[in-house]
């Protein structure tokens, strides 16, 4: 299984960069897993849009399904005779939420605007989701709205990507014992998320996390494109001492 850095700016993207998002392929499939804002040019570098298998969205948060929007214009006009019922897995509440969101483009040609393109279909949290050979587990994290930890699990090796959260322990369990666990570290101090509800990780509290799952590897993303990397780094390291990385905008992963 490789995983493809596609996007690892929080909120933004950064120069160059993209908000979140990652290409999981294994055996000719290629699982998009969240797609922000910027993502759709940088999955072009990898493969050719028409060789997406599907998208799993971990939450409704613009930084993590936005580019679904330019993905359906792309299936539906440019890309002929056109791509249909492409496979897109959110969240429970999602596809309500993302036809609300795009009724007023949908309603300029009479129909639902990912009629006929985009199959949207909810995951089941409690259940596993199978896309080819990739099985899918989801526990929930600590945000500011439903959000949905991910591991992918192919040919006895296994990803976890926890998606935004602030501590839990659900996914704490869900990273446990992963070979790549792909951890937010959003902050780098509780003051940046001091609000009535934590929603993200300090680089400490994704070390703190690790030490706990023990994963064989582990990579930090969404990070602000504004701040040194280099700290956060500094500041997980203080907590894990496995093998740890900042996730590369770019860079393949073998799992």
């Amino acid at each position: 299984m490789r995983l493809i850095a596609l996007g690892t700016s929080a909120a933004y993207p950064g120069p160059g960069n993209a908000c979140t998002g990652w290409l999981v392929q294994e055996q000719g499939v290629n699982l998009l897993v969240d797609c922000g804002s910027g993502v759709l040019s940088h999955v072009q570098r990898v493969v050719p849009l028409t060789d997406l298998t599907a998208v799993v969205v971990s939450h409704m948060h613009a930084d993590h399904w936005l580019d679904l929007i330019p993905l359906r214009y792309a299936f539906k006009y440019a890309l002929r005779p056109g791509v249909r019922d492409f496979p897109v897995y959110l969240p429970p509440g999602g596809e309500a939420f993302a036809r609300r969101l795009t009724a007023p483009y949908g309603s300029e040609e009479g129909a639902d605007f990912f009629a006929g393109v985009f199959a949207l279909r909810e995951y089941d949290p409690a259940a596993e989701l199978r896309v080819g050979p990739l099985r899918l587990r989801f526990a929930p994290g600590v945000h500011y709205i439903p959000c949905w930890g991910i591991s992918v699990e192919a040919a006895g090796r296994r990803a976890v990507f926890t998606a935004d959260t602030g501590p839990s322990h659900a996914i704490t369990d869900l990273a446990r014992g992963a070979d790549l666990l792909v951890c937010e570290a959003t902050y780098l101090s509780l003051e940046e998320d001091a609000g009535p509800q934590r929603g993200h990780l300090t680089a400490r509290e994704a070390g703190e996390l690790a030490a706990q799952a023990t994963p064989r590897r582990m990579l930090l993303t969404h990070l602000w494109p504004n701040r040194d990397a280099r700290e956060t780094l500094a500041q997980a390291r203080h907590a894990f001492s496995g093998d740890l990385a900042l996730a590369e905008h770019g860079r393949a992963y073998e799992v």
